[in-house]
């Protein structure tokens, strides 16, 4: 019963939103004003509480730098089990098989299973995706894709821009001074708490809505995006092991922090990928991949709910 009880609000917020698409009640025009206000608005406001709530140790700082050197890895290993899957998806591999998709699906599962008070635990671990997504992977991407020199000047740009980015930024180091703890502690404290708990409440049903809308696999793309998602599970699953060891010794007795990393290396790769591919192909290619992969993200999901 308890499995049914957390999954079913996911399938079922999900299910509404392929509906949506299918039944034409929400255009792309609305979807996309959706995604702005989930990824522009509501998904900061949530990180930068949450991070600056969190309690901040040299653990912090080390958990981070393992996930940074974890993405390195997957990325590495891409490249050497690109040869399993034929061209023109070949070259795509290594970013497939690596980064994750934080915001629109592992933030809103971790939520939903664990809590929002607790989003902390997978923020912290996204401010290494968040870095090394917008430097050495897609600058990686743009040079496979485009076959052009990457601009690092621009892609660090692109990172100091983005809403997410700035919203970890910002919380760590409110987090760090402890000034919103301060606040809280204040005749002020209710009202910022009421303020973000009315801005952040329907975060976790509206980005399960837009996914659900999203999901759209192209069959002809199958067999290639299988071949890739078997190579993400495989991938992904070895880099998790050495990851839960080293978190476990660094948070014993902490299983929100273990929920949280298989979590995140559930999700699928980034979304943001397909506005990267120039050709109709790779994109449909790209964007088949993540949504087979969503079902992989809601198997994990139903297991941890079980446990």
């Amino acid at each position: 019963m308890q499995i049914i009880e957390v999954l079913f609000p996911v399938l079922a917020m999900m299910l509404i939103g392929a509906m949506c698409r299918r039944m034409k009640l929400i255009g792309t025009e609305g979807i996309e004003n959706l995604k702005f206000l989930v990824t522009r608005i509501l998904l900061p406001v949530a990180i930068f509480h949450a991070l600056a709530t969190a309690e901040y140790d040299h653990k912090t700082l080390l958990i981070v730098l393992v996930m940074f050197l974890m993405i390195l890895g997957t990325l590495g290993v891409g490249y050497l089990v690109k040869g399993l899957v034929k061209p023109p998806f070949r070259k795509y591999i290594p970013f497939m098989v690596s980064v994750y998709e934080g915001g629109m699906i592992g933030y809103p599962l971790y939520t939903n299973l664990c809590g929002v008070e607790n989003l902390s635990k997978i923020a912290m671990l996204d401010i290494a995706g968040l870095l090394f997504g917008f430097s050495i992977y897609m600058g990686l991407l743009q040079q496979v894709e485009h076959e052009e020199k990457t601009e690092f000047k621009a892609l660090l740009w692109d990172a100091v821009k983005n809403p997410a980015f700035i919203a970890s930024v910002l919380g760590v180091i409110a987090g760090g001074t402890g000034v919103i703890k301060l606040l809280l502690d204040t005749g002020f404290g209710p009202t910022y708490l009421n303020v973000e708990g009315m801005i952040t409440a329907p975060l976790t049903a509206m980005i399960l809505l837009i996914v659900g809308y999203s999901l759209s696999p192209d069959l002809r793309y199958l067999k290639p995006c299988l071949q890739t998602v078997g190579l993400r599970v495989v991938v992904q699953g070895v880099f998790m092991v050495p990851v839960l060891f080293i978190a476990g010794k660094l948070f014993p007795g902490d299983t929100l922090i273990l929920y949280a990393i298989v979590s995140y290396m559930s999700a699928p790769a980034t979304f943001s990928m397909q506005s990267f591919l120039k050709t109709e192909e790779g994109s449909a290619y790209a964007a088949t991949t993540n949504s087979l992969y969503v079902i992989v993200s809601i198997l994990v999901y139903t297991v941890m709910a079980g446990l």
